[in-house]
């Protein structure tokens, strides 16, 4: 799913970096919100009010998100979007440059999205050779490998990409 999609189509005139990048109050304008009760533990408040929220991306089918670990309806919904920012960098591939630069951020940092989408298609545009895109990135090959480990789903999906193109399985960095 995360390496099969290659678009370099704006959506309404928007791309997807200017996606990853637009406040919240922004992107809920491009998203259908739900909001429910959550499930699991946490007494009367969690099972008693609308705090869980679930935002469907709808200009890409099949891009949600979701939250209900707080106990604060904005709360979930600032966490969701920031899911639902880091779904969208998964699955919109653009043509990556010949080389460029990779920062890395905070997961809670709003450009943590960008990065990711940036290093996503370097990887693709190297058919998933994580050397030869640790080296336009000018990264090492084990600060690449760490940065697709930090998101569990991105990492397993890289991993499937991988053995489809026959290539061997890397080893989980620890961290």
């Amino acid at each position: 799913m995360f390496f099969s999609r290659v678009s370099n189509q704006d959506i309404s005139g928007i791309s997807r970096d200017e996606f990853l990048l637009m406040a919240d109050s922004e992107l809920v304008k491009h998203c259908r919100v739900e909001v429910f009760t959550g499930s699991g533990p946490g007494g009367q408040h969690r099972n008693r009010n609308y705090t869980a929220v679930r935002i469907t991306f709808l200009l890409l089918a099949g891009i949600t998100a979701e939250d209900c670990t707080h106990r604060s309806q904005k709360q979930n919904l600032d966490s969701a979007l920031q899911k639902l920012r880091i779904n969208l960098a998964c699955c919109w591939r653009q043509k990556a440059p010949d080389c460029g630069e990779f920062t890395h951020r905070n997961q809670n940092n709003m450009l943590y999205a960008l990065e990711l989408a940036k290093l996503l298609d370097m990887l693709c545009s190297c058919n998933l050779d994580h050397k030869e895109a640790a080296c336009r990135l000018n990264l090492s090959n084990s600060r690449l490998i760490k940065e697709l480990a930090r998101e569990p789903e991105v990492w397993r999906e890289f991993q499937r990409a991988r053995t489809r193109l026959g290539l061997f399985e890397l080893k989980m960095p620890g961290n």
